[in-house]
């Protein structure tokens, strides 16, 4: 176990918790634009964050495996994705964590993929409320035209029978 302890590198594994917070309007005045369950929306968004493209640029970004033996871009990628977890705890909150031999690296890391996280959950809420903003524009455009067609009715009925309507009933008994 001594010569294991001696042998073998030392590695370090750098975490932080993200907290996912639910819509703090209630329901009652402005229904939830986010339609997905959270597990699903950090699934989602955690294929996203593990993309090769991704991977690639953390890679670049920190120099990592430039100075080991993996020599192909998808060996690197494969290696990192197998280095970093995504552990879900409870309905809103999740533990991300990354290993590595520098403890440095692996902070930065951590801290980079939590940012990466955090943009792109707000990212699929602004595309959700984009989505919403313009349902709730061509509502209101359709409601709109419609309110008009049935104010031009009105007004046609009103031009059509002037002395029938109950406005003028007083002048008409009076005549």
């Amino acid at each position: 176990s001594a010569y294991l302890a001696a042998i073998l590198p030392e590695i370090y594994r750098s975490s932080t918790l993200i907290l996912v917070t639910p819509q703090k309007v209630p329901s009652s005045f402005v229904t939830s634009t986010v339609t997905t369950d959270l597990t699903e929306r950090m699934q989602s968004i955690t294929q996203e964050i593990l993309s090769r493209t991704r991977l690639e640029k953390i890679i670049d970004e920190f120099g990592l495996y430039s100075d080991t033996k993996v020599s192909t871009m998808e060996d690197r990628v494969e290696n990192l994705r197998r280095r970093i977890a995504v552990d879900f705890r409870r309905n809103n909150i999740f533990q991300l964590s990354f290993q590595n031999e520098n403890p440095e690296k692996a902070k930065q890391v951590t801290s980079r993929l939590a940012s990466l996280f955090i943009e792109q959950n707000l990212l699929v809420r602004e595309q959700q409320a984009l989505g919403t903003k313009s349902f709730i524009n061509a509502e209101a455009e359709r409601l709109r035209k419609e309110l008009e067609q049935q104010e031009s009715e009105v007004n046609n009925f009103k031009a059509a029978h002037r002395f029938e309507l109950p406005d003028v009933m007083d002048a008409n008994l009076r005549t």
